[in-house]
């Protein structure tokens, strides 16, 4: 049995789902994929992706580690930490503000919401949400650096004002 194919008997198993008809319902998948699923197939893409969406699990651990009751937070956690970022995210589209901190963060996010664009994994909707929180990342960068050119413009008549002195 391959790692992938444990690891969606596990999650089931973790989640309470009693039935691999169940299961199946709730990602849409005939009962008797989910049987090929837990012993020898591997799912295709799009099922892997319902999978982790559905679940709130990071797909790259779910495909990468073995899920055992003592790591399931560590999957979940990954997910949540992306959606920590975009309610981050939501907050900077508000205000127009961004900490240093915050840019390593937002690049991990965007970068991988970018793969994801390049290998056509995202629907309209997901799309058109990119762009709308990219334009807010630039438009916060732009307020910083306007603020950032008032303060240098300051300085040099400051410093311009004490030659002449």
């Amino acid at each position: 049995m391959d790692l992938i194919n444990q690891n969606i008997k596990t999650l089931r198993k973790l989640e309470n789902i009693k039935s691999q008809s169940e299961f199946g319902e709730m990602i849409d998948v005939p009962t008797h994929n989910i049987n090929k699923y837990e012993h020898n197939v591997i799912p295709k893409p799009e099922v892997l992706r319902t999978i982790a969406s559905k679940f709130k699990i990071n797909l790259h651990l779910f495909l990468t580690k073995e899920l055992t009751e003592s790591n399931f937070e560590e999957f979940k956690i990954e997910f949540n930490t992306e959606v920590k970022l975009e309610s981050l995210l939501n907050e900077v589209t508000t205000e127009y503000q961004i900490k240093r901190g915050d840019l390593d963060r937002f690049t991990t996010l965007f970068g991988d919401k970018l793969k994801r664009l390049e290998n056509n994994q995202l629907n309209e909707i997901d799309r058109k949400k990119l762009f709308g929180d990219l334009r807010a990342i630039f438009l916060a960068f732009n307020k910083k650096l306007t603020e950032f050119y008032i303060m240098q413009d300051h300085l040099a008549e400051i410093i311009g004002e004490q030659k002449s002195i």
